[in-house]
């Protein structure tokens, strides 16, 4: 049977590549999914979601994708633009996401945004994934075991970069992580700040699918675990390596054992 996997997007559907990429990853991890998409901007018209639209300096806020009729998105293409929301306003429908997709039975929800949120934003008998959260355990670990740690984070736009710094000082942990940011990812401009810092212990891509949308560059993460030497991690491959040890059938482990 199909197991029935929610995805909450932070603005406006469809995100075909969204919902492929889940589909198709999990797939190859041995898991059969419907995959079925909540955005949370949806049923609100631009005006409205203008009246939510705030400048960084204003307080916490969310990045996304609506639609208009502004020149084409270089990531998205036609058809698209993206803007930056309140955040209270956006948990709010985020929120109304997650229990539409509890009401229709998903097996397990996914966010589709890397951002930390306030404690207990969300509720749900559903098991639910925020990516920062499994973020935050990678990096940990590892600075824990190692007791200095490097990374690099890329962040999409310099929208987020003040919240962004204040997210990786947030932790007691975080005194162990030497964080760098660059910002710009479809573009190169983060990597190009980033480079002459090179190796670092670790990149983290702090933005949800780059790397996926139609005019991406096909080697963006490749390119980008050369130039810093070290390896990328995505916050949507994070979400689906959890949610596939959280989705039976178990992983058919022996089928890998030598005797």
């Amino acid at each position: 049977m199909k197991k029935k996997v929610g995805i909450v997007t932070t603005g406006q559907s469809p995100r075909h590549e969204y919902r492929s990429f889940h589909r198709n990853a999990l797939a190859a991890l041995g898991i059969d999914a419907e995959v079925f998409e909540r955005a949370c901007l949806d049923g609100h018209g631009r005006e409205e979601i203008r009246a939510h639209q705030i400048e960084p300096k204003d307080g916490l806020g969310i990045g996304c994708y609506v639609h208009d009729d502004t020149p084409a998105d270089r990531r998205m293409g036609r058809g698209w633009e993206e803007i930056f929301v309140d955040q209270a306003w956006y948990i709010e429908r985020a929120q109304a996401a997650i229990a539409a997709h509890e009401a229709d039975g998903m097996d397990i929800i996914l966010m589709c945004c890397a951002e930390m949120y306030p404690p207990h934003s969300f509720k749900t008998g559903v098991p639910l994934l925020l990516p920062y959260q499994l973020m935050f355990d990678l990096v940990r670990r590892q600075a824990e075991a190692k007791g200095h740690f490097r990374l690099a984070l890329l962040l999409p736009t310099p929208w987020h970069i003040e919240q962004d710094r204040a997210t990786w000082t947030s932790q007691p942990w975080m005194a162990q992580v030497e964080a760098s940011f660059g910002v710009g990812i479809a573009g190169g401009e983060a990597v190009d700040q980033l480079r002459h810092g090179a190796p670092y212990d670790l990149a983290l891509i702090w933005g949800y699918g780059d790397g996926l949308a139609p005019h991406d560059p096909e080697d963006l993460l490749e390119s980008i675990s050369k130039a810093l030497r070290c390896p990328v991690v995505t916050p949507n491959v994070l979400n689906v390596f959890q949610a596939r040890v959280l989705l039976a059938p178990a992983w058919p482990e022996r089928i890998h054992v030598e005797f």
